[in-house]
């Protein structure tokens, strides 16, 4: 009996001896073995063209490339923990995207999250990355809403990536100027990303003395018709066109202009029109040879060997060059990663570092801009456009261009 009560005692100051060296959760804890990741996004439904051309392969190619040098090294390990993405599909449900957003925190405690696609829905999850205190990298969102809340400490677990509406009115607007453009027309579809964007410019414009002759002139989402808009802009010898599109009502602008033989000599589209993958199929590359994109962190792939391979990379999975700012989801994965190898896996550090610190990246040394709300990197431009070739310039701003912007030529014969 003596013994007995001997050994449970020795194993009582064992117990207690693990709670004072390794606390009380390690104590009972088996060994980390891997860094799970959450990512909960529409994989189907109407939202999906989006996560897959614009997410969902990027970060899978950035966690192989790192899962091929044994993982992440994280401070406090002996060794490299591979990453796992556990991916769950919304379906483009909102209530569907919530309910599993929070699954993948409260029941699989995974250790970081990856945000899905697009300004709506990353508003539909933001409550929950911060209550439970999960860094929010929006790689494809965006809206003045956004930056209200991000400048005014309402969103403190939030960092948005592209260029937001009221820092791209401002750079369109000093491109406008510079190519003396003198008869613009902004129009655009009739959902928050185009109210926001094409109002903003609107207004940056009449500050600087700038009034567009057409606009804006919004149109609905399931539009079938753009010729009296595009009709309009023809009779009123609109040569600077902005355009916040999508990729349907995109083509479906660009096919009527050919049609009606309208060809402004600035024509700066939105979302979609960078994509070869949906550009190049329907018109060809000279057709679209001229047309600028505006969204912020554009990339030219072929100015470097390491931007080529990784798009390459994408091109052996989607069968096209990604659009020049898609490989936004790359880069700030990358930087996030770089902060777990410099603080580990403590949430709130990560955050911290991320809205203060710079990091190195495919792009340059990258860091948040939280006056004007993006991820500022040295590597990626503003606008970028078509210049013959599938894989598209950087033209703004001249101290980052690859290439100088060129008016955009008059339609294919061919193709009107």
């Amino acid at each position: 009996m003596k013994k007995k009560v001997f050994m449970i005692s020795l194993a009582s100051v064992l117990v207690l001896g693990l709670f004072i060296v390794v606390g009380p959760e390690s104590a009972f804890t088996a060994p980390k073995e891997k860094i799970l990741i959450g990512n909960v996004d529409a994989f189907t439904g109407i939202f999906a063209p989006g996560p897959k051309m614009w997410g969902t392969i990027w970060m899978e190619i950035l966690i192989e490339e790192y899962n091929e040098k044994g993982g992440l090294k994280v401070p406090g390990y002996d060794k490299k923990l591979p990453i796992e993405l556990k991916k769950y599909d919304s379906k483009s449900d909102t209530e569907t995207l919530i309910r599993l957003t929070e699954k993948c925190i409260v029941e699989d405690k995974v250790d970081l999250m990856f945000a899905p696609w697009g300004t709506s829905q990353n508003f539909a999850v933001y409550p929950l990355y911060d209550r439970y205190g999960y860094p929010m990298i929006s790689h494809a969102s965006g809206s003045n809403q956004v930056v209200e809340l991000v400048k005014g400490g309402k969103a403190k677990w939030m960092f948005p990536v592209l260029a937001q509406p009221p820092f791209g009115a401002k750079y369109t607007s000093d491109f406008f100027e510079s190519a003396g453009a003198s008869h613009v027309g902004i129009i655009g579809i009739s959902d928050l990303h185009g109210i926001e964007w094409t109002g903003q410019l609107k207004e940056e414009l009449n500050r600087r003395g700038i009034k567009p002759v057409v606009g804006p002139e919004l149109y609905p989402m399931n539009v079938e018709d753009l010729s009296p808009i595009i009709k309009k802009l023809k009779e009123s010898n609109v040569d600077a066109l902005w355009a916040s599109t999508y990729p349907t009502d995109g083509t479906l602008l660009i096919r009527q202009s050919m049609e009606l033989g309208y060809s402004p000599k600035i024509m700066i589209m939105g979302p979609g029109s960078q994509y070869p993958a949906i550009m190049v199929p329907a018109f060809g590359v000279e057709a679209m040879t001229g047309i600028m994109e505006y969204h912020g962190f554009e990339v030219d792939f072929a100015t470097t060997p390491k931007l080529l391979d990784l798009a390459e990379k994408y091109k052996k999975q989607v069968g096209a060059y990604p659009g020049a700012n898609t490989i936004a989801a790359y880069v700030c994965y990358e930087v996030l990663f770089k902060a777990v190898e410099k603080y580990g896996l403590d949430r709130k550090k990560i955050r911290d570092a991320l809205a203060t610190e710079t990091f190195d990246s495919v792009l340059g040394p990258a860091k948040w801009d939280l006056e004007n709300v993006y991820l500022d990197v040295p590597g990626a431009g503003y606008l970028c456009q078509w210049q013959g070739k599938e894989i598209l310039k950087v033209v703004w701003p001249s101290d980052r261009a690859s290439a100088q912007w060129i008016p955009k030529p008059s339609w294919p014969s061919a193709k009107r």
